[in-house]
């Protein structure tokens, strides 16, 4: 799901386990159907990719463990840090780090009447199989994006963002309405957040 531009030496790939228990309140999204009377949604076991890459650091906010990196790829982000990660109050503006980051994943995805917009909402609990701590904590997103393909196979999902950008994302293997989906329809979806799991100076 990530883009092919970014140069190999940077990033390596490294799949982990995560079990997801999803905490959100449907009244301050868009999101429709069985999400809208529901507080708390279990998922089960998915797979998920850790990212490794190198970035430089433009902004720092302790208070709220989040980070804005300038990707070695060209690519702006700003990530949570993972409560994990004890050394965030040794990096500097300017410092360039090298990272690790959780993928971003399609939790649920459901048909939608509206226009693409963005909305944010809760957490979510996540368990990487084998890692200190047990369970992190990682911000999830609401959004409508109208979509672009469908890859059963690969399940995978490739849309058009409110923001106007095409992304290809992994779908939880909890979402079995695939074939549900048409390109050029709009949909409601939620995602896990990418959350930052290492740092290293």
């Amino acid at each position: 799901m990530r883009s092919s531009a970014r140069k190999p030496y940077s990033v390596k790939t490294t799949s982990v386990v995560l079990g997801v228990i999803l905490l959100f309140a449907a009244s301050s999204v868009s999101v429709k159907a069985a999400w809208a009377h529901s507080t708390r949604v279990e998922q089960g076991v998915d797979a998920v990719e850790v990212i490794k890459d190198t970035a430089t650091v433009e902004k720092i906010d302790l208070e709220k463990r989040k980070i804005t990196l300038l990707l070695d790829t060209g690519k702006r982000k700003t990530f949570k840090v993972d409560k994990s990660v004890q050394n965030l109050d040794q990096v500097r503006v300017g410092d360039h780090l090298s990272l690790a980051y959780t993928e971003e994943i399609i939790i649920l995805v459901g048909k939608s009447s509206e226009s693409p917009g963005a909305a944010s909402t809760g957490e979510v609990a996540v368990a990487p199989q084998g890692a200190k701590p047990g369970v992190v904590m990682t911000e999830t997103s609401a959004l409508s994006a109208k979509i672009l393909a469908v890859d059963t196979q690969k399940h995978r999902l490739t849309f058009l963002d409110p923001d106007g950008k095409k992304k290809t994302i992994k779908l939880s293997k909890n979402v079995t309405n695939l074939d549900q989906l048409k390109v050029g329809e709009t949909v409601d979806m939620l995602l896990s957040e990418s959350l930052v799991v290492e740092i290293l100076k």
